[in-house]
């Protein structure tokens, strides 16, 4: 397995408890016969979880990290669109979230993205799954898929970003940590911004034009410095960080279906 990037640096109580706001589930419904519970050990007293929602198969899978204060439960709407367009769609939660044990740190947050990459490939091999694999991030989650991508891209099909960001520390202090507690000399180390230049698969960004949580620049800056010859920027007009599906649902989702076809 690939060494992960070590953001221990960052995983002070001042700077995480800013960032993370983990909720359980609540959900207790039966499971339908469309999707199927994805849960593993990182540690032997931390297990993540996730649901696997199929399409067929033959279909191509993404693997989905889900943006701060969701979980994977909040996907029961948008999986099934994707599905219907044939393709799978596994969605896992980060430590301390939906039904994941532990408590989560940006080291661990990135660590862990290489097991689940490497659990999500042997669940669907066991289970016959023969489409290739993309790696889509929303918001917090797109730190994982853009960390993936640049170990994995000759195995990963597409890279998907949605309201990423570009300026770790930028971020940081908007959301209340100190400027001080953040080294200056660590701040390109922080960021997901320079391995965007090592990226070289099909790659689409989505932003919203109204984002005031991660800034339009930041889904520009992605775009302008990820190597892929095959790349796409999709802004969608008036929406902010949490709307983009309310307001740009179409534009969203052929994206998604374009690339991935």
């Amino acid at each position: 397995m690939h060494k992960a990037r070590d953001l221990s640096f960052l995983d002070t109580i001042m700077i995480t408890s800013r960032v993370f706001h983990p909720r359980k589930t609540t959900y207790q419904g039966n499971e339908k016969k469309e999707q199927s519970s994805f849960c593993f050990q990182v540690e032997e007293s931390v297990k993540i979880c996730g649901i696997f929602f199929k399409s067929s198969k033959e279909s191509p899978t993404i693997l989905f990290f889900h943006g701060n204060g969701e979980i994977a439960q909040d996907y029961q709407g948008l999986a099934p669109v994707f599905c219907k367009k044939g393709i799978n769609f596994l969605v896992v939660d980060f430590r301390g979230y939906g039904e994941s044990t532990g408590k989560p740190t940006f080291s661990n947050m990135i660590s862990d993205s290489h097991i689940i990459y490497q659990e999500v490939r042997k669940f669907l091999t066991e289970r016959e799954f023969t489409g290739p694999l993309s790696i889509m991030g929303r918001s917090l989650g797109s730190a994982c898929a853009i960390e993936l991508a640049t170990h994995y891209q000759d195995q990963v099909g597409n890279l998907i970003i949605e309201s990423g960001f570009a300026f770790t520390y930028e971020l940081l202090i908007r959301l209340g940590v100190p400027p001080n507690l953040l080294p200056r000399e660590r701040e390109e180390e922080a960021s997901s911004l320079p391995l965007m230049k090592g990226i070289k698969i099909p790659t689409l960004i989505i932003h919203g034009e109204n984002d005031f949580i991660i800034p339009v620049n930041n889904g520009y800056a992605l775009y302008d410095n990820v190597a892929s010859e095959k790349k796409e920027l999709l802004i969608i007009p008036q929406a902010g960080h949490n709307d983009l599906l309310l307001v740009g649902f179409q534009q969203y989702i052929e994206a998604v279906d374009r690339l991935l076809s």
